[in-house]
């Protein structure tokens, strides 16, 4: 039998064990990672931040208010991180070094592990990086393309042809 316990209870565990061996295993909650990672399906390893982040890392930290979250830093500005989960397009800024918890060295997709260092990867990262001015519209268009589909299909659905 699974028990699901918040994230916070956890921390203190996480932490012991980053500081400690080094690496954790995660499994992901929550959309704002999509289409990489998927909730409650994907996992992550994490290690301890040795060093300051750099673009395209992506951390778990913790917000002022209290919240986890894992996002992709997409700037360094003023010695703070500018980070954006993959499936947003609004910035958040500024995150703070002593806010990182953690930081993605890769990660299980359906069973297969992928280095953060890895040649596609990083592509993916870059590509989807530099898209971020544009995702508004991406998304706005995938919606709008759905919602069509759906109605199409549902069209077929109700109507009867006569052959």
């Amino acid at each position: 039998m699974n028990k699901r316990v918040s994230f916070s209870e956890f921390l203190p565990l996480i932490k012991e064990n980053l500081d400690n061996n080094g690496e954790t295993i995660i499994t992901i909650t929550g959309t704002s990672m999509l289409p990489l990672l998927r909730h409650r399906r994907d996992r992550v390893l994490l290690v301890a931040p040795k060093k300051r982040l750099k673009k395209l890392d992506i951390p778990l930290y913790r917000r002022d208010n209290g919240v986890f979250v894992l996002h992709r830093v997409v700037g360094v500005k003023d010695g703070n991180y500018i980070l954006c989960g993959d499936h947003q397009h609004e910035k958040e800024y500024p995150v703070r070094h002593d806010q990182i918890i953690g930081v993605v060295k890769g990660f299980w997709r359906d069973e297969k592990y992928i280095k953060t260092d890895s040649p596609v990867y990083l592509l993916y990262s870059r590509v989807w990086t530099a898209l971020l001015p544009v995702r508004k519209y991406v998304f706005r268009a995938l919606s709008l393309f759905k919602a069509a589909r759906r109605k199409l299909i549902e069209g077929f659905r109700g109507s009867k042809m006569d052959l």
